[in-house]
């Protein structure tokens, strides 16, 4: 079992070295690499991978001042252009067809890219009949005619001021009704006909067939009755759930209050009797004390409540061994159980060795109460490993990312 405050010295003294050593050698390497490894040299992006930004310090006649330079990536030369435009031309052959097999029978999405060649070139593309394919190269089915349609497809290639023109045609074609997709576009098609030859009246009739398929039409059904129903049964679990956890910490809580309690107990009981009191006339007088500090405005004591039932039970009849029983029982704690045991046995066979037991009980009370409070210091410090861990980590990291960003 470890010690809370050596646990928590060990803890500060790791943080600081581990965070000294890792800053020290981070401000070494940025003093060594702003003043002496930088020569003025500054490399550029490979091409199409944007501009960088360096902060630096300029001095001139006697003057310091913080300037932003901005480095353009690196330019292709005239005969790289026109190598990389062929490469993005040959990707374009590759990929534009997408899952059709043939340029002359295109009954799917075309795969048309905004860019090429790890995005080096940009492509903007232009149709010569518009709304058969968007710019994305998806098919509007709905406008495509039985008999198919031929676009022409032109591709306008850009690297910088540079540009490239490709052209090429695909004929599209409508699913066959022999697929279910083009079974599906074949109902949807007809749908839109009708709304659009019906919008003069004030309902659509959905079609009852189309192709020599017979069509039954249903609305979606909404569940929200269902969520609801589920929503509620999650509730009641959930506070169903809450009220145990709390009844379960409470009736936690409570025993260790009573044990808290317990030493204090022990304590005027050894004195009270060790002075000559019997047991009854000791619970007397520990009940009278504690509810006058009661009335005088002190904190209710758990432990001490429960004597005073104990008491209580006794004034109204009961016998003092089974009052004691019930003290053990209803405390649900082992120490009250074994002080109930111990006065029990005085009680029926009568013990000389009462008021020395009770001193060695008083004793191990106060040594369990030491114990229960350096526990509760190292569940405190256990509680904080995680945010310490995680304050760790951010200063790592603040110190980490900008000289990696760096290098």
């Amino acid at each position: 079992m470890f010690k809370n405050k050596e646990l928590t010295k060990k803890q500060i003294i790791e943080i600081l070295v581990i965070t000294s050593i890792l800053g020290i050698m981070i401000l070494v390497w940025d003093f060594i690499s702003a003043n002496y490894r930088f020569d003025g040299t500054i490399e550029r992006n490979q091409p199409g991978k944007g501009t960088i930004t360096e902060d630096l310090y300029l001095s001139f006649l006697d003057k310091k001042e913080e300037i932003t330079v901005e480095v353009s990536d690196k330019k292709l030369t005239k005969k790289q252009v026109d190598k990389v435009f062929k490469k993005a031309i040959k990707e374009i052959e590759k990929t534009y067809l997408g899952e059709n097999k043939s340029a002359n029978n295109v009954t799917k999405d075309l795969d048309l890219r905004t860019s090429y060649v790890d995005e080096l070139i940009e492509a903007q593309w232009k149709f010569d009949t518009y709304g058969i394919i968007s710019s994305d190269g998806k098919l509007r089915l709905e406008n495509i005619s039985d008999d198919g349609n031929v676009v022409n497809i032109v591709a306008h290639l850009y690297y910088e001021e540079e540009e490239y023109i490709y052209s090429f045609s695909v004929v599209v074609y409508p699913l066959g009704i022999d697929t279910y997709e083009g079974q599906l576009q074949a109902i949807v098609k007809q749908v839109k006909t009708q709304d659009v030859d019906t919008r003069t009246k004030g309902v659509l009739k959905l079609p009852k067939q189309v192709e020599g398929m017979d069509l039954v039409w249903k609305q979606k059904m909404n569940y929200r009755g269902l969520q609801i129903i589920i929503l509620g049964f999650v509730a009641v679990g959930a506070l169903l759930y809450g009220k145990k956890r709390d009844a379960k910490k409470a009736a936690k809580e409570a025993v260790e209050a009573r044990e808290k309690d317990y030493p204090m107990i022990v304590s005027e009981l050894s004195i009270l009797m060790g002075a000559g009191m019997s047991f009854r006339k000791a619970l007397e007088r520990i009940s009278g004390k504690y509810l006058a500090s009661i009335k005088s405005g002190g904190e209710k004591r758990p432990g001490f409540e429960e004597i005073v039932k104990t008491y209580r039970k006794m004034v109204d009849g009961l016998g003092e061994i089974q009052a004691l029983e019930e003290l053990g029982k209803s405390c649900d704690s082992k120490e009250y159980r074994k002080l109930s045991m111990m006065l029990i046995q005085n009680l029926r066979k009568g013990s000389k060795e009462l008021i020395s037991s009770l001193e060695k009980e008083e004793k191990y009370a106060f040594e369990m109460r030491k114990q229960r409070a350096l526990r509760l210091g190292e569940e405190a410090s256990t509680k904080l490993l995680m945010p310490m861990a995680g304050m760790l980590g951010i200063v790592i990291i603040i110190l980490v990312v900008p000289a990696m960003m760096q290098l």
